[in-house]
């Protein structure tokens, strides 16, 4: 695995068997400091009941270890599925290094990429 010598957060989509979660992960050799991950719409978890982008974690994480990983459960992939508003979810992301460097980056996820996996999952 090539590790980058900056700070690069990314918040990505996980499906592990019948479980979705989200990740936050810096892939860098240097910590992200004062990151703050702004979803631009809810993230409905635990059978729709939750909204999983009011968790105090997309408030601020003021240190985040280099190749440190953050996993959150949000839901079964059925019910993710079935609660999801829109297959397509956005994520605004800034922080800094400890050069005061600031970084800003926008990510883009098309769940329809997962949205037929549960076919194989239940079938496998």
């Amino acid at each position: 695995m090539l590790i980058s010598k900056k700070a690069v957060v990314i918040v990505d989509f996980e499906i592990d068997a019948d479980a979705v979660f989200l990740v936050i992960k810096n892939l860098g050799a240097v910590p992200a400091l004062k990151l703050k991950i702004r979803p631009l719409a809810a993230i409905l978890g635990l059978e729709g009941k939750k909204d999983i982008t009011k968790l105090s974690i997309f408030k601020e994480i003021s240190y985040l270890a280099p190749l440190k990983e953050i996993k959150i459960f949000i839901d079964s992939y059925e019910s993710f599925f079935t609660h999801l508003k829109d297959l397509s979810v956005h994520f605004k992301i800034s922080y800094k290094n400890e050069k005061r460097g600031s970084f800003k980056i926008k990510i883009h996820h098309d769940l329809r990429i997962y949205a037929d996996l549960i076919y194989f999952i239940k079938k496998y």
